[in-house]
């Protein structure tokens, strides 16, 4: 055994140094070893399973049958009047020199800072959404940013200015057009008349000119073209006397605005003003009488049918074109910027970038300029995909958000890359056309209604198994779910249209740089687009308001360490007071709200790695706060001891006589270590610290350990031995954890004062060197992390695991599946070669282990809902009318309320999370189309399209999740109890094998199977079940309470574990280390620095001993296949006789030993097997009477182990006592 050294004398708060072994964590006095350890392994195996419980009655009714009812006065009574809000501020305290660190209330409200957080988050997010789709429903930013496009065209409701006039459409053209404006009208001939039965006659002259002057009639004909001036003859039904009119439309005189004005064009301009601002009038044209007397306008609606030459009609005559010539025309997919038409008004256009070159400046003739946009045009098609990035890749904070776009554009890419060699292979891929008749030639190889390909080497069998190939490694593989997304998504959707008819494979024209590679090529575009969403997902959550994960992990680390400090005060006053009162049941509760937070620390500091790479920045703080989380973490699993030794206490026996002495200490160290805690947290944040606080860090660190000193001193004068063997057990465990939690405290400090130092030898070098070193440092880091995740994707451990195979052939087979059927159905909702299906089920997949119909129950309503949710929100849009500045606006806040409610939701609730992510995402693709007036009948159609097209995809997956998977909740939840079971069963061999190590890698495993199971509870609720059956109910009540009870098993392993390792400061509990007796490892502590040679605890070796007697119980474990029991240094070298034998002799001890294991072994069998029996029929083993026995049987053992524990600590103690007189050794009880 090795002994602990002894404090010679007593030290002062101002001393800087202590010996080596006299440590401020010290519970000296504490029962020793022997009896602290075999106390809590009686704790632990009173906390196994009792009959009650494995019949099915609840924990509260096992506990009010065991304690007793409890009168409603007792409950009700309040506890000690004391103010537990604050730290008793001593004079000199730390809380006195730094009285902000306790006054930062509002800081310390989790929920509040959640609250406005996530509501931030989701407000903004809504907002920059419907700010970035602003081109994709506001015809305005449609126009600026994609430019004059046929979409453009078919949204606008005015006359399009771009339009060119093909005469071929009456037989002229573009060679003699030019010879015929010079001509009067003198007959009227036809020209271009096939077989010259059209023979028009002349009918009037008008007015008092002559005929070349004032043209003639030549009755209506389209398809003709007339021989005569262009500007002087007329289509229509003339009367004598009168103009020609067209329709019987009445004509409207027009005056001259100068009498001697000869130009035409001011009364064309004048019937031009005329008709726009006649709602009815879609044409127009005019004719002068003369100069002097005026001249009349025509208006005609948009059914007149009108033909006829007309010369330079872009400024005179507006409407006569483009009744049956017009043909407009606008930028292309390639086009953009500003853009000319250099081409004549009668022939096709030949549109060219405008450069300063040209004679007149760009914007000057309307209809030959054209604005294309900032973008090209087919990027038009992909801008939602940008939104939708944004929404799957965001997320709390900015760390997280980068994760997951780098993830999702790495899926991307991959699908992008495929594509690309597929069309290096098929240059025009599966584009191909129906046989023809004139195919169907003696030679031919085609038949009637086949599809002929365009490429002959182009062969469909490689096509299906690229896509199946793909699909398949993507799901086989480690990746995270992004990248499995939409990776797969764009890959069904690439492969769709490749292998379509119809489309093929579309050839840019905008040159990248690269052999192959065009900017407006559809593949290019999802690329960019995705690239542009994640960035702008990350620009989201820091403008306005950065929400980095570091800054949101040291917040919570904040609030949980003042929260722990407010507990401690509470409970402090609570257990000292005299009698049970409702306050425990309110420090349970916040106890059981900090543990459950604090899960999200450690997610936060790992996302943090991406802000430190990518930003550049405050990765020495992650580390940091790395460390301090796991001192909380360790702080936290104390409480949940200290919650049972509250929950329990009944203030009878020694209680009093025992706490009044200890209370003054205990508040003072409560005051004074909790706010060293909360001072070394809050000033993590911090590059640099003054002086005076250093100072103050380490003065505070002598205080907590004089008070530690003093608090073991009052231990030992007031521990009373009783013959109830646990009488002062709850008040033992509250001292041994407000000492270790004062430790912990004071290595926060220690490693506070060494980053400190860090920082300023890193401050002292130069600015270059600095810069280097980091630049180093973060390249390092960031290739190490692309190596470890690339090593992790393929690794044979992760792609060779039953579960993940199993989750692969799931999902493969239903994409594949409904991959088939979006090629071949037709019909009804269904289009061939529709990717919609296999699209969104490819974004659907989860990696969760829970429940996969509740996953696809939440996939459905997601889905349908965000088709449904946008129908109706644009019924509410189309009160506004098209085009217009309000109905811009309305939209724009329609789709912010709809983003900022949903994302609320996916960012706060527990349960419908996926639910809100999902509306958000699909049913934004709905709200990002302009307003036109059969917008109506094109949105129900296609919306109802795709509902039904998802619901099948989702149906498909659902039936085969029921056929491949056929495990219901209850079958998972079963499942889990029995791998926490084998992990306790586990833990406690190794604790008769002396094995730490095997002991801490049980315990997590076990606490890892808790979280998983915890998630369970709501799904095997017996009112969510859809159909009843056969079996009966699922014991949800049992799978609680047996749930609560290993968790406070785990918590009495958690302080074995402590009481046994030795202590190293700043290092968790659970992390394997040193075995106790070992001499730890060299640390470099403080110079000058009361820490100095604190690192080292006096050891216990006495603790455990080799417990051989058992070899032939094998005890079914398939937890050992992951559990890392690999040895440094084994416990069974160790020298002394074991505990038990040391407690009640061999043959005794190995009954004992043999007794626990096998009433463990029982219970991890028994409570799996009364959990999945689901038949009214009785259950035969294990039997009632048999758990009865189980249950007498560890009570005896526990009462033997108690008793001897405590009767070995009072002649230990008697013995110390006569070997010293005055000093009394120090005995620690922790390391």
């Amino acid at each position: 055994m090795a002994s602990s050294s002894t404090d010679a004398e007593e030290t002062s708060s101002e001393e800087t140094t202590d010996s080596q072994d006299d440590t401020g964590f010290a519970c000296r006095g504490l029962p020793r070893g022997v009896t602290r350890q075999w106390t809590l392994l009686s704790r632990s195996l009173d906390s196994l399973l009792p009959v009650e419980v494995m019949l099915g009655r609840t924990q509260r009714e096992s506990a009010s049958a065991a304690s007793g009812p409890t009168s409603d006065l007792e409950e009700s009574q309040a506890g000690p009047r004391i103010n537990a809000s604050r730290p008793a501020l001593l004079p000199g305290s730390l809380g006195e020199e730094f009285p902000w660190v306790t006054n930062r209330t509002r800081r310390r409200r989790w929920m509040h800072r959640s609250f406005w957080s996530n509501f931030s988050m989701a407000f903004w997010l809504g907002f920059w959404v419907a700010f970035w789709s602003l081109p994709c429903y506001s015809f305005f930013c449609l126009r600026l940013v994609f430019g004059e496009t046929a979409l453009l065209r078919s949204f606008s409701h005015g006359a399009w200015p771009h339009t060119w006039c093909n005469v071929s459409i009456i037989g002229g053209n573009s060679s003699n057009i030019s010879d015929d404006l010079h001509l009067d009208v003198q007959s009227c001939e036809p020209v271009g008349s096939q077989d010259g039965s059209h023979q028009l006659q002349y009918t009037q002259m008008f007015g008092s000119s002559s005929a070349p002057y004032n043209g003639k009639s030549c009755g209506f004909l389209v398809g003709l073209r007339y021989k005569g001036h262009s500007r002087r003859f007329w289509v229509g039904n003339g009367r004598h006397g009168q103009f020609p009119e067209l329709d019987e439309i009445p004509s409207k005189l027009v005056e001259p605005v100068n009498g001697t004005d000869p130009d035409d064009g001011a009364f064309a301009e004048e019937c031009q003003q005329q008709c726009q601002m006649d709602v009815k009038c879609a044409k127009w044209t005019f004719w002068i009488q003369s100069p002097s007397i005026g001249g009349i306008c025509y208006f005609y609606a948009a059914t007149a049918r009108m033909s006829g030459y007309v010369r330079d009609w872009r400024s005179y005559y507006g409407g006569f074109c483009r009744a049956e010539l017009a043909k407009p025309f606008e930028c292309g997919s390639e086009m953009f910027g500003r853009m000319r038409n250099i081409a004549p008004w009668n022939q096709v256009p030949d549109i060219v970038a405008w450069n300063q070159t040209m004679k007149a400046e760009w914007g000057t003739d309307l209809r030959s300029d054209l604005w294309c946009g900032l973008l090209p045009n087919a990027y038009i098609s992909s801008w939602p995909n940008v939104v939708q990035m944004v929404i799957f890749s965001i997320n709390r904070g900015t760390g997280t958000t980068m994760m997951l776009s780098w993830q999702s554009v790495c899926g991307t890419s991959c699908a992008c890359l495929n594509m690309f060699v597929m069309m290096y292979i098929y240059p025009h891929g599966g584009r191909g056309h129906v046989c023809q008749e004139i195919e169907l030639l003696p030679n031919a190889t085609c038949v009637q209604g086949e599809i002929v390909r365009d490429d002959p080497a182009y062969s469909e069998l490689f096509c299906w198994l690229d896509t199946f190939g793909v699909l398949f490694l993507f799901l086989i593989s480690g990746s995270q779910s992004n990248t499995i997304k939409f990776g797969m998504s764009w890959h069904c959707l690439f492969m769709m249209n490749f292998m379509n008819p119809a489309i093929g494979v579309r050839n840019g024209s905008l040159q990248s740089g690269i052999a192959g590679v065009y900017y407006d090529d559809p593949s290019v575009a999802i690329f960019i687009t995705s690239l542009f969403g994640g960035f702008l997902a990350v620009l989201a959550t820091i403008v306005p308001y950065p929400q980095l994960n570091a800054r949101m992990a040291f917040n919570d680390l904040d609030s949980q360490t003042a929260s722990i400090g407010q507990i401690w005060r509470e409970s402090v006053a609570y257990f000292c007071g005299t009698q049970r009162s409702a306050k425990r049941f309110q420090i349970e509760t916040k106890i059981d709200t900090l543990v459950s937070i604090h899960r999200n620390v450690r997610a936060n500091l790992e996302d943090a790695w991406w802000e430190s790479v990518v930003l550049g920045r405050r990765e020495d703080t992650r580390q940091l706060l790395l460390t301090m989380r796991g001192n909380l973490r360790d702080m936290l699993d104390m409480l949940d001891a200290v919650k049972t030794c509250i929950i329990q206490e009944d203030f009878q026996g020694k209680h009093q006589d025992f706490c009044d002495p200890l209370r003054p200490i205990m508040e003072a160290m409560v005051g004074e270590a909790l706010t060293l805690a909360e001072l070394c947290v809050s000033s993590a944040w911090k590059s640099q610290e003054p002086e005076h606080v250093t100072q103050a860090l380490k003065r505070s660190v002598g205080k907590v350990r004089r008070l530690q000193r003093e608090l073991v001193a009052a231990y030992q004068r007031n521990y009373f031995p009783t013959s109830m063997g646990h009488d002062l057990l709850d008040e033992s465990i509250l001292v041994f954890a407000l000492s270790f939690t004062a430790r912990k405290s004071a290595d926060l400090a220690c490693l506070v004062i060494t980053s400190r130092q860090h920082a300023l030898q890193q401050g002292g070098k130069t600015g270059v060197v600095r810069s280097l070193s980091r630049a180093l440092q973060l390249w390092s880091v960031l290739l190490r992390g692309l190596w470890t995740g690339f090593v992790s994707t393929w690794s044979p451990s992760v792609l060779l695991k039953c579960g993940h195979i199993k989750f692969a052939v799931r999902n493969f087979t239903a994409i594949t599946l409904c991959f088939v059927m979006g090629v071949h159905f037709h019909g009804f909702v269904f289009t061939p070669y529709s990717p919609i299906m296999a699209f969104t089920l490819s974004l659907l997949i989860t990696k969760s282990k829970n429940s996969a119909f509740m996953t696809n129950v939440q996939r459905l309503l997601g889905v349908t809902l965000g088709n449904v949710l946008p129908i109706l929100i644009l019924a509410a849009l189309s009160h506004f009318h098209c085009n217009t500045f309000a109905r811009d606006v309305a939209h724009f806040f329609a789709i912010w309320i709809y983003i900022g409610v949903f994302m609320f939701m996916y960012l706060t609730s527990p349960q419908w999370s996926l639910v809100g992510c999902y509306i958000a995402a699909f049913g934004v693709y709905p709200l990002l189309v302009p307003c036109s007036k059969s917008m109506g009948n094109d949105v129900f159609k296609t919306r109802y399209s795709e509902i039904g097209q998802v619901t099948l995809a989702i149906v498909v997956q659902m039936v085969i999740d029921m056929i491949l998977m056929r495990r219901t909740p209850g079958d998972m939840a079963v499942h889990q109890i029995a791998r926490i079971g084998e992990a306790m069963a586990l833990a406690t061999k190794s604790i008769f094998e002396s094995d730490l190590p095997g002991i801490q890698a049980a315990t997590e495993e076990a606490r890892r199977q808790l979280v998983r199971a915890e998630p369970l509870l709501t799904e095997v609720d017996p009112k969510l079940q859809v159909m009843q059956g056969f079996a009966t109910p699922f014991k949800r009540d049992l799978y609680s309470s047996a749930m609560d009870i290993m968790g406070h098993m785990l918590a009495d392993l958690n302080l074995l574990i402590i009481a046994v390792k030795d202590w190293t400061p700043n290092e968790s509990v659970m992390k394997p280390g040193e075995q106790a007796g070992v001499a730890p490892r060299e640390e470099n502590n403080l110079e000058d620095s009361p820490l100095e040679g604190i690192s080292r605890i006096a050891t216990w070796p006495e603790m455990f001993d080799q417990v051989r007697s058992l070899r032939s119980l094998q005890l079914p474990s398939p937890a050992r296949s992951y559990l890392n029991l690999v040895r440094q240094n084994s416990l069974d070298t160790l020298p002394g006789k074991g505990v038990l034998i040391a407690l009640c002799g061999p043959s005794f001890a190995e009954s004992l030993q043999k007794e626990i294991l096998v009433s463990v072994d029982t219970i991890v069998r028994a409570l799996p097997a009364i959990l999945a029996h689901r038949s009214e029929e009785p259950i035969l083993e294990p039997s009632v009477l048999e758990l009865e026995r189980l249950h007498l049987s560890l009570e005896a053992v526990h009462f033997q182990l108690v008793s001897s524990a405590r009767s070995a600590f009072v002649d230990e103690r008697s013995q110390r006592r006569r070997a010293s007189d005055e000093q009394l050794e120090p005995w620690f009880c922790l390391r």
